[in-house]
């Protein structure tokens, strides 16, 4: 039956459709061999390398993670109503701090200043001033040995852990 307006397109004499039953056995014997076909003789192992001095994944960095210009890090964080401030290096390690002071200075519901001063040699902490509710921001100037100025930061206090 055709279609009007279509011409009829007359098949070659050699063509003649396969015949259904023998297209199913033909494509069956495909599918069971395509995946023994496709499997690969397994390869020799692969010798595993000696591992060279594994190195210790760095511990976590006490309180708020804050990169520094320089590579190194802080960790910020509250001790209570004290502020406490850790220098680590790139490798986040503890190292001895790098400023001798940080000058703190924020606004609640009065302009306050604070100093933080050595605790230790990796750390800084203030006097008990720093009381919540921490909705102000806390600027903080560091200062070197040769009182110069060598970073200034500014924090949001309710981003750092209490403890």
């Amino acid at each position: 039956m055709t279609r009007p307006g279509l011409a009829a397109a007359a098949a070659p004499a050699s063509f003649r459709p396969m015949p259904t039953r023998a297209a199913l056995v033909l494509l069956a014997s495909l599918l069971a061999v395509a995946p023994t076909a496709a499997q690969t003789a397994p390869s020799a192992p692969k010798p595993e390398k000696p591992k060279a001095a594994a190195e210790a994944p760095p511990e976590p960095i006490d309180g708020l993670e804050f990169p520094r210009a320089n590579g190194t890090f802080l960790g910020l964080k509250f001790q209570g109503v004290q502020l406490k401030i850790t220098f680590y290096d790139a490798k986040k390690k503890k190292v001895a701090a790098d400023a001798v002071r940080i000058a703190a200075r924020w606004q609640d519901h009065q302009p306050r200043r604070a100093v933080l001063l050595p605790a230790g040699p990796e750390t800084l902490q203030s006097p008990p001033v720093f009381k919540p509710p921490y909705d102000y921001r806390i600027f903080l100037v560091l200062v070197g040995a040769d009182d110069r100025e060598l970073e200034t930061i500014q924090i949001n206090p309710a981003l750092l852990p209490k403890g």
